[in-house]
């Protein structure tokens, strides 16, 4: 073979190995890359979901604190409504 004819087969060689190189970099780069994002929005979805339980539990307890209070205040009204009438009858006697 003649100099000019190895030297365009390995200049060919050369381009070819460099195109397979740059797709094969490029698709390792790409699924690497969704990998990170299917990653990311797993994290994600976990903090959401850990936050939207702590939310719940948060508006339970807060309803729970809002009964009671409710309950101690009718019970105090119940007891001074009791005193009063007690005092209402002593005056009507």
């Amino acid at each position: 073979m003649s100099p000019v004819v190895t030297a365009v087969i390995v200049v060919a060689a050369v381009v070819l190995t460099a195109v397979i190189t740059g797709v094969v970099v490029s698709t390792v780069q790409k699924k690497s890359a969704a990998s990170t994002i299917g990653s990311a929005q797993d994290k994600a979805r976990e903090i959401i979901d850990e936050a939207l339980k702590t939310a719940e539990s948060k508006k339970r307890e807060s309803l729970l604190e809002i009964k009671e209070e409710s309950i101690r205040t009718k019970n105090e009204l119940d007891k001074e409504i009791k005193e009063r009438r007690a005092e209402a009858q002593r005056y009507e006697r």
